[in-house]
């Protein structure tokens, strides 16, 4: 059956579609700010329930009955984000599916890890690593949404998110694994070499961060990280970590520690709530700006369909008209004139919107693309030599400064050999 459509109805239906993408974006972010409410929420839990545990069940029990509540309401709002963003996103692939499966098997178990908890039926070791891998996969799900965004200026912003959010996850890690060395008065090497570990994470996603994020954002953190009281963790940090093996620490340092430590997040907290805003406003503009493109080529269409004349340089067989940059969506060559009021002209206009939105985007992905085969390889180095998370990263790392490479290039040296045969 023949259908009467036109090019003016496909450009605009084009612009219709950009508008529907940028309401499911703004969803997406809504979405993304409670699974970082969640992660703070569950990282506040952490570190109240190893006070806990560290003091045998003598401190912060009625400080982390009070979390637990309002983490518990949390997860309400969390679990409602969630549906509202499957229903307004269709598009969500098989990864980001399971990954949120696995999300939701970890929250409906909180509760038995809490009544543990509470008996002291579990270790601090254990207590540590049983929420950090819930808060991993939260993480994971933030980096799988940025992924999947296709607004290059959105896709950025959720990518400096994404690196402040897992840095600060590795600062709270460093919390953690500090105070225990403080509190039990006694520097071990392996909890020392985790520091290690745990501060270099920090440094890759921070520089991250700043790499992405907006001139504001990193001026706002550079100063944040010359404040007086930052050069104070610093300080106690050091103590940490060139101390020598069994050197004796002093456990009341624990508490000021933990401050200190707790402070930091908090700051980083603030930062990311404030880099959530940038991108509710940035999107708002966007869908304004959007909106207005679709009405301006409603009424361009309705004018070039009152001039005979602009029906006419608008064949495709106007060979005085190239058309190969709308065809390749290159940019626009500003050099050449092209018809004021033409279906050509309109198509043009279009493609040079898509090129700049692509090569925004390109960075963007990149690093993106480049963090998947990094986790691979980490992945790999895993299950071939049986090592953690962090032990692999760290032989990566290492590789790369003994070759003078890049750890991309060594990931992808790593997931092409196993490719090979043999």
């Amino acid at each position: 059956m023949m259908t009467d459509i036109s090019p003016a109805q496909t450009i605009t239906l084009a612009k219709i579609r950009h508008i529907e993408e940028l309401e499911r974006l703004d969803s997406c972010i809504a979405f993304v700010e409670k699974i970082g409410q969640l992660i703070h929420q569950l990282q506040i839990e952490r570190g109240a329930s190893c006070l806990f545990i560290a003091s045998g069940g003598h401190r912060f029990s009625a400080e982390r009955a009070e979390i637990v509540a309002q983490n518990q309401a949390i997860e309400t709002d969390f679990r409602a984000a969630l549906q509202q963003h499957l229903d307004k996103n269709s598009r969500a692939d098989a990864k980001q599916l399971t990954l949120i499966s696995w999300i939701l098997l970890g929250l409906d178990q909180l509760t038995t890890l809490r009544h543990q908890i509470t008996l002291l039926n579990i270790s601090f070791a254990d207590s540590i690593e049983s929420f950090n891998r819930l808060i991993g996969s939260l993480i994971a799900l933030i980096f799988e949404i940025t992924d999947s965004s296709v607004n290059s200026k959105i896709s950025t912003c959720l990518l400096t998110l994404y690196n402040l959010i897992q840095g600060k996850e590795f600062a709270g890690q460093e919390r953690a694994v500090g105070a225990y060395l403080f509190g039990s008065g006694s520097l071990q090497l392996p909890h020392q070499q985790k520091l290690f570990e745990l501060i270099a994470q920090q440094e890759r996603h921070f520089e991250l961060v700043c790499q992405f994020g907006s001139k504001e954002l990193c001026e706002a953190w550079q100063q944040w990280q010359a404040s007086a009281w930052q050069q104070q963790h610093a300080q106690y940090r050091a103590k940490l970590t060139s101390a020598r093996d069994q050197q004796a620490l002093t456990p009341s340092h624990a508490d000021l520690w933990f401050d200190l430590c707790s402070r930091r997040l908090s700051e980083m907290w603030q930062i990311q709530c404030q880099l959530v805003d940038t991108m509710h406003q940035l999107l708002a503009g966007l869908t304004r700006q959007a909106k207005q493109d679709y009405e301006q080529t409603r009424q361009y269409l309705q004018t070039i369909q009152a001039s005979p004349q602009a029906n006419l340089n608008s064949t495709f067989f106007n060979l005085a008209i190239p058309v190969e940059n709308a065809l390749n969506f290159q940019a626009h060559d500003t050099s050449q004139t092209y018809p004021m009021a033409s279906m050509i002209a309109l198509l043009q206009h279009q493609s040079r919107q898509i090129a700049d939105m692509e090569t925004e985007l390109s960075d963007t992905k990149k690093a993106l693309t480049e963090r998947k085969l990094i986790e691979r390889a980490k992945g790999l180095l895993m299950s071939t030599l049986g090592v953690t998370e962090m032990e692999a990263y760290k032989t990566l790392r290492s590789t790369a400064m003994e070759q003078n490479r890049k750890v991309i290039d060594i990931a992808e040296n790593i997931l092409a050999s196993h490719r090979q045969p043999g």
